[in-house]
């Protein structure tokens, strides 16, 4: 039997590397737990966002 997943808020924002400006930024995750949804955002923000560094400023578990 599969583990069980959660549904995850994560909000944050992205600050660019090229000219320093930042976006807001909330997504929803299915993930295992909170940890795991916070490296399933930045992997994806990695991929599909411009280059920058992302903050998270919260995260909140929702029930499914």
């Amino acid at each position: 039997m599969p583990p069980k997943q959660y549904y995850f808020k994560i909000n944050g924002f992205l600050k660019y590397e090229k000219d320093n400006s930042k976006d807001e930024f909330c997504i929803f995750m299915k993930a295992l737990d909170n940890n795991h949804a916070v490296t399933l955002v930045r992997e994806h923000l990695e991929k599909n966002a411009p280059k920058g560094k992302s903050i998270i400023n919260g995260i909140e578990q929702k029930e499914e």
